[in-house]
């Protein structure tokens, strides 16, 4: 079969598919029609239409068209007359058409509403097309004398409502189900439990709208905004799109209902369209700060991941240095005849090695999962530790002294991520006092008891300091004060502090003064 054949068959195939969907659409939807034409509040076939051509290409226009014919022909027996059903057949199809090239052209990378730019553009662009449809539509039907010179703008206004409110409420449904992504986002949102909760609300106050509460349904439409804002804030688009199908669905049983005939059904949809705007638009902004949330917490994780590299390197510098150190030692007892001593000194290379392997193992569990290995650790050698970084900082230009109280417990931290923390803060001392234009710079480590359970750490510097309004700022990611820094350090910093259960604060003054505060290991 030739390539062409199988083209042939496949567009036949999609258009079998296609044309009973839009056909079924135009029947459930046409409800209080401007005489015996297709102009209702309520068009969700044009919806179809449009994702099909948007999805698959603008190569289904014919098929479109051809549907839009029949469907005429089945549910209204051609009210205009043939010719002028296969004219106003073809401006619908072109304007949908239109629509789809238009939406090709500026959603881009992908047809798709992830972004507030793309369902800005999305929305734009379907009402500005829809009222050129409208337009055209029903300039054929009252250029034919279908329609009487007063009630033309009336149905103008009737068709664009419902074709916009259509589109608006049923194309995103589509666009998002053929998004693995947010497919996968839907599924998620229908086996929810709280999901369940969310959809019966809403039926509920339906219900209060259209029966309890009486009268005119459009006083009480307000009543939507609540259970659709929770569900769009706790579930996003996916759960937004659900949200308003089921809204307008139950708009659409009851103006069915004989009941409310009289009911203002232009007013009820337009109140569908403002609802339907309102929690898209939060449905995306949501999404959008899930996925930056999800970024930035991956850009921490690589900010880590440099802010480690200089602990890493001290670590594990040690055990090779003795490695190399045991190593020579043994190629010296083999010349000298000593084998015998040689296993204790394979024992401390065994044992060095094993520290290295240590170092690298806690490091991948930080970064695959986020891990700490707590770990009781004598406040005095974390500072010694911490106070050699600064001294080989700035190599003499510096002072750095550390003090602790008598008698301080054990620290219960991971010690390779607390010295982190602290070389963090040293260097940032270090930096601040480069700015100094006279006078030798100080950093000062102290330890001192915070409370019953906790250990506090200060380190200050006689550098300028940060004032009220950078204290606030300080932790921000990618707020840097310097030429060449992300910003991550600090928030890096803090966020390993409290992962311990303790805090890192800066202190508003005339010098540099940081505070944290970590836990000690507990007794009996």
């Amino acid at each position: 079969m030739s390539v062409l054949a199988m083209k042939i068959i496949r567009y036949l195939r999609d258009a079998a598919v296609f044309a009973p969907c839009y056909v079924l659409l135009d029947w459930v939807s046409y409800i209080h029609p401007l005489g015996p034409f297709n102009i209702t509040p309520w068009n969700p076939q044009p919806a179809l239409a449009i994702a099909w051509m948007l999805l698959g290409g603008l190569g289904h226009a014919p098929a479109v068209w051809v549907t839009i014919v029949l469907a005429d022909g089945l549910i209204r027996n051609f009210p205009a007359g043939y010719g002028v059903t296969l004219v106003s057949a073809l401006v619908l199809a072109a304007g949908y058409t239109g629509i789809a090239w238009a939406l090709r052209s500026l959603l881009r990378p992908a047809p798709s509403l992830r972004s507030l730019r793309q369902l800005t553009l999305f929305i734009g662009i379907v009402a500005a097309g829809t009222v050129v449809v409208a337009s055209g539509f029903v300039g054929v039907l009252y250029a034919a004398g279908a329609l009487e010179p007063g009630a033309a703008l009336a149905g103008w206004l009737r068709f664009w409502i419902g074709d916009a409110v259509g589109v608006l409420v049923t194309a995103p449904l589509l666009l998002v189900a053929a998004d693995p992504e947010q497919r996968a986002n839907l599924w998620t949102f229908a086996r929810r439990g709280e999901t369940y909760v969310q959809i019966g609300l809403v039926a509920a106050t339906l219900w209060l709208i259209f029966a309890g509460l009486g009268g005119d349904p459009s006083r009480h439409f307000y009543l939507l905004f609540l259970p659709l804002i929770w569900i769009a804030i706790r579930s996003g688009i996916a759960g937004a799109i659900v949200a308003i199908a089921i809204v307008q669905f139950g708009v659409v049983l009851g103006i069915h209902d004989r009941s409310l005939q009289t009911l203002p059904t232009i007013e009820l949809q337009a109140l569908v369209a403002a609802l339907t705007l309102t929690a898209l638009y939060l449905g995306v902004m949501v999404d959008e700060r899930a996925r930056a949330a999800e970024s930035l917490k991956q850009s921490l994780r690589l900010a880590a991941a440099g802010e480690m590299a200089g602990a890493i390197a001290h670590e594990v510098n040690q055990p090779l240095t003795a490695l190399a150190n045991y190593g020579r030692a043994g190629q010296k007892l083999i010349e000298a005849g000593r084998v015998a001593e040689l296993a204790e000194v394979i024992g401390r290379m065994l044992g060095e090695a094993q520290r290295a392997s240590e170092v690298v193992r806690r490091l991948r569990d930080f970064f695959r999962q986020g891990t700490t290995r707590l770990e009781p650790v004598p406040i005095g050698e974390l500072l010694e530790a911490v106070r050699r970084i600064g001294a080989q900082a700035q190599a003499g230009a510096v002072s750095v002294t550390v003090a602790a109280d008598q008698d301080l417990p054990d620290l219960l931290v991971d010690r390779l991520q607390i010295e982190l923390v602290l070389r963090n803060l040293v260097t940032n001392a270090v930096e601040a006092l480069a700015t100094r234009s006279q006078g030798r710079g100080k950093i000062a480590i102290t330890a001192s008891r915070h409370d019953a359970r906790n250990v506090r750490i200060v380190v200050s510097d006689n550098g300028p300091g940060i004032d009220a309004a950078g204290v606030k700022r300080v932790f921000e990611p990618f707020v840097s004060g310097k030429s060449t820094g992300m910003g991550l350090g600090l928030a890096v910093s803090r966020a390993i502090a409290e992962a311990h259960g303790g805090t890192l604060e800066a202190r508003a003054a005339s010098h540099g003064e940081f505070h944290l505060v970590l836990p000690i290991q507990a007794h009996g």
